[in-house]
C-alpha cells in the first residue's frame, strides 16, 4: 500500500492523547494551586484568630495546668480562649489536611509561604500549638509530589524558626523518623541541614543520640553521609569583633529540589550565615583575626569563649577575596617551609646582619603559621564528635570524608588557580650555575614547576583547617593504627604516622642514612609519636654546592650534645609540623645541652613531652614547646630541682604552660632517706598545683610522683645493645642457667627439658642449634603434591630458627623437637597463615614424642571453629593439656579490634603470651587478652661471631622467651627434687609460679632479674654466712654463673624454688626429708 494513502487515525489518536494528558496535567496543577490557596487562607485566618494573650504569655500546651491559686482565674480565662479558638478552627484545619498523598500539606504551605525572616512570637506559638495535635504531627513525615517533607523545605529555604519549633516540641516521639526521612535526591534532614548550614545543627544531632545510624546514612545521589556533605563546604569561618549592622547580601534561594539547579547552588548559601557560637583560639591582644595570620605560640585556647568577658566569639563566612588571600598566603611561605624556624640566640647575629632574635621570631611566625582552629560548633566537628564511625564510611566514589575533603580542595578552581600562579612564577633565587652553564633547560624549568605544584598541593591540604581537624582527630582518637590509616588514606598511598628508631643496632648513624630513608618514607604532617634512643649523628662535611636550605643554623659553643637537632631538622624538611608525643632517651654521660633540646623541638607543636634527661629545667620545655599538655620529668632526687619545677616560674605557671594538664615526675632515690624524699616530692606536687590554682582562668593540673626504683631507670627505657651486653632480664636468666648447668654436670643424671617448636622449620646449620635437635617432622607438603614435602631442617624463613635460638640461650639443657607447619599466603598477599590441619598433626606428633613443653609462636585467626581441621586442632590441644604438657602460644599482634578470635589461645588451655618492653610495658599493638607479658620489643639476637646484633619484636618472640623461662624452672626443680614428681609441669602450678615472680597489681610480667638475680644472691649470702668465718663476712661479692654446686648453693637454690611456688602445700608432699629438716618443717 502507498505510504501516503495510509489511514491517519492512529497518528491523530496519539496527538489527541498527548493533548489530553497535557491538559489534564495543567488542570491538576490549577486545582492543586487552588487547594493550596485555600490552605494558605485557612492558615492565615487561624493565625489571626489565635489567642493573642496566650501567644504572648504562655505555651499553649501548658494552658491545661493551673499553676497556683493566685493564677487560677487567669489560667481559666486562657483555657476558655484557647477552647473557643479550637472550636472555630481545629476542625477546619484538620479536615483541610485530609488530602491524598503527594499533595502539599498545611505544613508544606507554611514553610513555603511564611517568610524565612524572624517569625513573630505569635507564629511560633501557633506552630507549637499545631505540633501538640496528633493530626498535624503526622504531617511532618508527609512528602509532596517532589518527594520532600516540610522539614526538607524549611531547611533548604532556611526557615530556621520552623525547624527549631519542631526540635523543641514536647512529646514529639517520632522525631527520629522525621529526621531520617529521605528526600528523592538530597538525603535526610541531617544532609540538608549540613548542606545549608542550619545554625542549630547541634540540637538536631542531639536528637540522634540513641539512633546514630541517622548520622551515617547515605543519600541517593552520591551515597554521601552528612559528614561527606559537610567536608565539601570550602568556605571557612572568620572571627569578627562586632556583628555588622546589615547582614551580607545573600544570593537568591535555590531549593535543592529544583531539577534545574546545579550542585554548586547550595555552596554559596552556606557562606551567607553569621554564627555567634563558633569559636577558635585567638591572640592575647584581641586583634582582628585574619585567616592568614596566627599567633606563633598559640597559647590560650578559650574553647569558644572570649578571653576577657567570657562571651562566645562571633564568626562570619569568609569572602571570596579573603579566601584567595588566605590561599595565596599559605603558598607565599612555601619557599621558607623547608627551613625550620630557630629559637632566638641572644647576642648572636646572622650573616645578613640582622639580630638573631628578631630574625628567628619572624621565621617562626612567618614560615609556618599555626593552623586555624576549627570552631567547636563547626558542622564537621559536630558530626565527627557525635559519631566518629562516620570517618570510615565510603561514598559512591569510594572516598572517606577525609579523602573527600582532599578531593574537594584540590579540584576547587580557586585552589588550582593559586597553585598555578605559585608554580609558574619566576624563580627568584637560583643556585650559582656552573661555569659552562648560563641558564636552565626547559626540562629543568618544567621539573621545578611540577615539584612546586606537588609541594603546593600537599601544603594546601596540610594547612586546611577542616582536613587538619580530621587528621588530628583520627590520629588521637582512633581505636587502632589500622583504623586511623583506613580513615585517612587510600590503600597503597599511606603516609607514615610515626618515626621510631628505638632498637637501632648502631649508636652512631650517618646523615646519609636519614637521606636514604627520605627516598621511601612519606610522613604525615602530624605524627603520633617520635621515639629516639641515645644516638649520635655522623654529619657529612658541607660542600661548596650545598643548598642553603640544608645548612645547619650557626650554634654557640656548648659542652653537651646536639646530635638530635639534625634528626628533627630532617623531619621538618620532610613535612612534619606536629608531634603528639616525643620520647627521647638522653641518659648518656654527655647528654644534650638545654639549647640543643630547644633547637631540636622549636617550631613543632608537641603535646606530650618525654625527653628523658635527668634534672631538665622547665624553661627548656617552655622555650621549645609552650603548648604541651603532658610532661614527664626525671629527677635525680635533688630537692633544688624539685623546687625549681614547683616555683612560681615553673610548671604551675599558666602563662608559660597554658595548656598543661598533667605532670609525671620520676624520682630516683638520691642521697636522702625515704621520709625526707617523700616530704620533698609532696611539697613539689602541692606547690605546682597551688600556683596553677591562683592563676587567672586556671585549670586544675594533675601531678603524679613515681618512684624510679628499677635497675634500668625509666629514663633509659630505650637502649642500644651494641655494647655487647644483653638486657638485664635476659642476662639474669642466662647467668642462672649457667649455674644450673654446672650443678647438673656435677650431679649427673639430670634429664634435659624436651621442647617442641612448632613453626616454619629450623636452620640446622646454625652454630649452637645442631647439637640440640633430637627429632623433627614436617607437615608441609609441596603445593599440588601428595608425595613431596618441605623438610623441617630447610626452613621457609628464619622465624622458627630465631625462636629456637632464644629458647636455647635461656634454657640450660634442652632437647629440641622441630615440627614444620604448612603455610599458605594470606588473602592480601602480606605474610603467611598457618593451616589448622598441619597444626593439629604437629601437636599430636609432639605429644607422641613425650615433650615437656610445646612452643607455638603463631595464631590462627578465624570467626568459626566448626570446620573439621579446627575441630582436630582443638582435640589435639585437649589431649596435650590432659597429658600435662605445658603449651605456650602467642596473643594477637593486631590488637583487640578484630572480629576474629585467635586460636589456640582462645581455647584457654595454653598459656597465652603477649609482647612487652623489657620494663614490662605492653606493646600497643598487642591484644589485651593474655595470661602474661614477656619481653617482645627489640629483643637482641647476636650473630654467631658476636660482631653484629639483629633485633626482633612481637608476641611470637615473647612466647619463645616464656618457653625458655619455663624450661629453666623445670630444670631447677629437677635439681632440687630428684624424685619422679615434676614440679611446675602442671599448667596451673606454672602460672602460679610466674605470678609469684611478677610484680604489680596484675602479676603478669615476671621480674627475672629480681628473682633469679637479686633474690637468689640474698639467699646465697644467707647460706654462705652460716659456713664462713666471721672475719670473712664483709665480702658480699657473688657471681651466680661461676657458683659451684656445694653446701651453700644447694640449700639456696632449694629455698629459691620453694619461694617461687605460690602455695606451700603444692610442694610439701614431694619434698625429701633432708630438705624439710633444713628449712624447719
Amino acid at each position: 500500500m502507498d505510504e501516503r494513502k495510509k489511514p491517519k487515525g492512529n497518528k491523530d489518536k496519539g496527538r489527541i492523547t498527548k493533548h489530553v494528558l497535557k491538559e489534564q496535567v495543567s488542570n491538576r496543577r490549577q486545582n492543586d494551586q487552588k487547594e493550596e490557596d485555600k490552605l494558605l487562607d485557612l492558615l492565615e485566618k487561624a493565625l489571626k484568630g489565635f489567642p493573642k494573650t496566650c501567644s504572648d504569655t504562655c505555651n499553649p500546651h501548658k494552658c491545661e495546668d493551673v499553676y497556683d491559686v493566685e493564677n487560677h482565674e487567669e489560667a481559666m480565662k486562657l483555657k476558655d480562649e484557647l477552647k473557643t479558638f479550637e472550636m472555630e478552627h481545629l476542625h477546619k484545619l484538620t479536615s483541610a489536611n485530609s488530602v491524598r498523598f503527594g499533595r502539599q500539606t498545611l505544613l508544606h504551605i507554611m514553610v513555603n509561604e511564611w517568610s524565612k525572616d524572624d517569625w513573630s512570637l505569635k507564629q511560633k506559638r501557633f506552630l507549637g500549638w499545631m505540633l501538640q495535635q496528633q493530626n498535624f504531627r503526622i504531617m511532618l513525615e508527609d512528602q509532596n509530589e517532589d518527594g520532600v517533607t516540610p522539614m526538607h523545605i524549611a531547611l533548604s529555604k532556611k526557615v530556621d524558626e520552623f525547624v527549631n519549633c519542631v526540635l523543641e516540641a514536647k512529646g514529639l516521639g517520632g522525631i527520629i523518623n522525621i529526621l531520617k526521612k529521605d528526600s528523592t535526591s538530597t538525603g535526610n534532614c541531617l544532609h540538608i541541614a549540613t548542606k545549608y548550614n542550619f545554625p542549630n545543627l547541634k540540637a538536631m544531632i542531639d536528637k540522634c543520640t540513641d539512633n546514630k545510624d541517622v548520622l551515617v546514612s547515605t543519600n541517593r545521589s552520591h551515597r554521601d553521609t552528612p559528614l561527606h556533605v559537610a567536608v565539601k563546604d570550602l568556605i571557612l569561618p572568620v572571627m569578627i569583633e562586632d556583628l555588622p549592622e546589615e547582614p551580607p547580601e545573600e544570593a537568591p534561594d535555590n531549593s535543592p529540589f529544583d531539577t534545574d539547579s546545579n550542585q554548586g547552588d547550595g555552596e554559596y548559601e552556606q557562606v551567607t550565615f553569621v554564627k555567634a557560637d563558633f569559636s577558635r583560639d585567638h591572640e592575647e591582644d584581641d586583634s582582628d583575626y585574619h585567616p592568614s595570620q596566627q599567633d606563633a605560640d598559640a597559647d590560650n585556647s578559650t574553647d569558644g569563649k572570649d578571653s576577657e568577658n567570657g562571651e562566645p566569639n562571633q564568626y562570619r563566612p569568609e569572602t571570596h577575596e579573603e579566601r584567595l588571600e588566605r590561599l595565596r598566603t599559605i603558598l607565599a611561605t612555601l619557599e621558607k617551609e623547608t627551613t625550620r624556624p630557630r629559637p632566638p640566640l641572644p647576642h648572636h647575629t646572622h650573616k645578613e646582619g640582622r639580630l638573631g632574635h628578631v630574625d628567628t621570631l619572624l621565621l617562626r611566625a612567618g614560615t609556618s603559621p599555626e593552623f586555624i582552629e576549627l570552631p567547636p560548633s563547626h558542622n564537621v566537628r559536630l558530626l565527627v564528635e557525635a559519631n566518629p564511625e562516620a570517618l570510615e564510611m565510603l561514598n559512591e566514589a569510594e572516598r572517606t570524608p577525609y579523602r573527600e575533603r582532599e578531593e574537594a580542595l584540590l579540584n576547587d578552581p580557586d585552589v588550582q588557580k593559586v597553585i598555578s600562579e605559585y608554580a609558574t612564577q619566576p624563580v627568584h633565587e637560583l643556585e650559582e650555575e656552573d661555569s659552562d652553564s648560563n641558564s636552565m633547560s626547559d626540562l629543568e624549568c618544567q621539573q621545578i614547576v611540577e615539584d612546586r605544584k606537588k609541594w603546593a598541593r600537599r601544603m594546601i591540604v596540610v594547612k586546611d583547617p577542616v582536613a587538619h581537624y580530621i587528621r588530628s582527630y583520627c590520629l588521637r582518637h582512633s581505636k587502632s593504627r589500622e583504623d586511623a590509616m583506613k580513615r585517612l588514606y587510600q590503600p597503597g598511598k599511606e603516609c607514615h604516622i610515626e618515626f621510631d628508631l628505638a632498637g637501632m643496632p648502631d649508636t652512631v648513624i650517618p646523615q646519609a642514612y636519614l637521606d636514604q630513608l627520605a627516598l621511601h618514607l612519606k610522613f604525615e604532617s602530624i605524627l603520633k609519636y617520635v621515639a629516639l634512643p641515645a644516638l649520635s649523628i655522623e654529619r657529612q662535611p658541607l660542600s661548596n654546592n650545598t643548598k642553603s636550605s640544608q645548612l645547619i643554623a650557626p650554634s654557640l659553643p656548648r659542652g653537651g650534645c646536639s646530635d638530635l637537632v639534625a634528626v628533627f631538622d630532617w623531619l621538618w624538611r620532610n613535612g612534619v609540623r606536629e608531634i603528639i608525643k616525643v620520647m627521647v632517651v638522653d641518659d648518656r654521660d654527655r647528654p644534650h645541652a638545654d639549647a640543643a633540646i630547644v633547637e631540636a623541638l622549636y617550631g613543632f607543636k608537641v603535646e606530650e613531652w618525654d625527653w628523658k634527661r635527668v634534672d631538665l629545667c622547665s624553661d627548656v620545655i617552655h622555650d621549645a614547646s609552650p603548648t604541651v599538655k603532658e610532661v614527664s620529668l626525671y629527677c635525680s632526687g635533688n630537692n633544688a630541682v624539685l623546687m625549681g619545677w614547683a616555683s612560681a616560674e615553673g610548671l604551675g605557671n599558666s602563662k608559660k604552660f597554658p595548656q598543661l594538664e598533667k605532670v609525671n615526675i620520676y624520682v630516683r632515690d638520691g642521697l636522702e632517706d625515704v621520709d625526707v624524699r617523700k616530704r620533698n616530692t609532696d611539697r613539689c606536687k602541692a606547690s605546682i598545683e597551688k600556683h596553677r590554682e591562683i592563676s587567672p582562668n586556671h585549670e586544675k593540673i594533675q601531678v603524679e610522683i613515681i618512684p624510679d626504683k628499677n635497675k634500668v631507670s625509666f629514663s633509659s627505657e630505650f637502649y642500644n645493645a651494641t655494647d655487647g651486653r644483653d638486657p638485664p632480664w635476659i642476662e639474669s636468666i642466662q647467668n642462672f642457667s649457667r649455674f644450673l648447668k654446672a650443678a647438673s654436670d656435677k650431679m649427673g643424671d639430670i634429664t634435659p627439658i624436651k621442647i617442641a617448636i612448632i613453626d616454619d622449620g629450623i636452620d640446622a646449620t646454625v652454630v649452637g642449634l645442631h647439637t640440640k635437635i633430637v627429632g623433627g617432622a614436617t607437615f608441609c607438603p609441596y603445593p599440588h603434591s601428595s608425595e613431596l614435602v618441605n623438610s623441617y631442617f630447610v626452613p621457609s624463613g628464619k622465624h622458627g630458627t630465631l625462636m629456637a635460638q632464644l629458647i636455647c640461650r635461656l634454657c640450660p639443657d634442652v632437647q629440641l623437637y622441630i615440627a614444620r607447619l604448612e603455610e599458605l599466603p594470606t588473602s592480601t598477599g602480606n605474610g603467611r597463615r598457618v593451616t589448622a590441619r598441619s597444626a593439629a598433626k604437629a601437636v599430636d606428633w609432639a605429644i607422641n614424642c613425650g615433650v615437656n613443653i610445646i612452643s607455638m609462636s603463631w595464631t590462627i585467626q578465624t570467626t568459626g571453629t566448626d570446620n573439621p581441621d579446627m575441630k582436630n586442632l582443638q582435640t589435639a590441644i585437649n589431649r596435650a593439656n590432659t597429658s600435662h604438657i605445658l603449651m605456650f602460644c602467642s596473643a594477637s599482634d593486631q590488637g583487640g579490634h578484630t572480629p576474629e578470635r585467635c586460636y589456640p589461645g582462645d581455647w584457654n588451655q595454653c598459656v597465652r603470651i603477649g609482647g612487652a618492653t623489657f620494663a614490662g610495658d605492653k606493646l600497643t599493638w598487642v591484644d589485651d587478652k593474655v595470661d602474661f607479658w614477656f619481653p617482645g620489643r627489640n629483643v637482641p639476637f647476636p650473630s654467631s661471631d658476636g660482631k653484629t646484633v639483629a633485633y626482633e619484636s612481637g608476641s611470637s618472640v615473647a612466647t619463645a622467651a616464656a618457653t625458655g623461662l619455663a624450661g629453666v624452672l623445670l630444670y631447677a626443680a629437677r635439681l632440687v627434687y630428684t624424685n619422679k614428681t615434676e614440679i611446675f609441669q602442671d599448667r596451673d602450678e606454672l602460672q602460679n609460679a610466674l605470678k609469684n615472680m611478677a610484680s604489680g597489681s596484675d602479676k603478669k610480667f615476671p621480674r627475672c632479674n629480681e628473682i633469679l638475680g637479686r633474690l637468689f644472691k640474698e639467699k646465697l649470702w644467707k647460706e654462705k654466712k652460716r659456713h664462713m668465718p666471721s672475719t670473712e663476712r664483709g665480702n658480699r661479692g657473688l657471681s651466680i654463673e661461676t657458683l659451684s654446686w656445694d653446701r651453700v648453693s644447694q640449700p639456696a637454690l632449694k629455698e629459691l624454688v620453694d619461694h617461687i611456688q605460690i602455695a606451700v602445700g603444692v610442694w610439701l608432699h614431694v619434698m625429701p626429708d633432708p630438705w624439710l629438716a633444713t628449712v624447719g618443717y
